[in-house]
């Protein structure tokens, strides 16, 4: 069984959209309040890149046993399988609540370093769409096979709190970070998964 990897298409046509989203006009900074002050931009990137490649790993199990299914699945195959699938995203929300807690955690730049910061957001946008696209594909490619049924409402709502969580903890190092993670997406014509309706983006 084949199914959509979002993430090969992704590397291919997002190096285009980095030099677009790094000339988008961004507002006027603001000096922010000292507990809404950016940590430094590349330690962001790298918590969100450790992320990125944690995930695929998962990902990359969800997707090993969406392929292996038969066609037709049967019914104990199935519920094995979302048990296993359902299982496997309560890791990755783990996994993303540890970010949140490393870009809490980090120490804050000064307010000038932070305003300058702000004015680089290509790579931090990119990456945020490219775990976005690598988590959507994976769920889409479950849905295909089992349906939406298979994904637990109480799995996909940690899910999405804590992808959404992820997104808010970032936007003070990027004031315009959720818009030109909307542009990016938007450019790709790659809409998110019905698994992620929720998400704050």
């Amino acid at each position: 069984m084949k199914f959509f990897s979002s993430s090969v298409l992704a590397f291919g046509v997002l190096g285009s959209f980095f030099t677009s989203a790094a000339v988008i006009p961004v507002e006027k900074s603001v000096a922010a309040p000292v507990e809404k002050r950016a940590v430094d931009l590349s330690v962001a990137v790298g918590i969100v890149q450790t992320l990125y490649t944690e995930v695929q790993v998962i990902t990359g199990k969800i997707n090993t046993t969406v392929a292996g299914l038969h066609d037709p699945v049967t019914l104990v195959e199935s519920t094995a399988a979302s048990l296993e699938i359902n299982a496997a995203i309560g890791e990755i929300t783990i996994l993303v609540n540890t970010a949140i807690a490393k870009v809490n955690g980090a120490a804050p730049l000064s307010v000038r370093n932070a305003v300058a910061v702000r004015q680089a957001p290509a790579d931090l946008a990119g990456l945020v769409t490219l775990l976005l696209l690598e988590i959507s594909g994976t769920l889409n490619g479950v849905i295909t096979a089992l349906g939406l049924k298979a994904l637990l409402a109480g799995t996909l709502g940690g899910l999405v709190a804590s992808l959404s969580g992820l997104l808010l903890a970032l936007v003070p190092v990027v004031d315009n970070l959720l818009e030109l993670v909307r542009r990016l997406l938007d450019g790709l014509l790659i809409g998110l998964s019905a698994a992620l309706a929720g998400l704050i983006i």
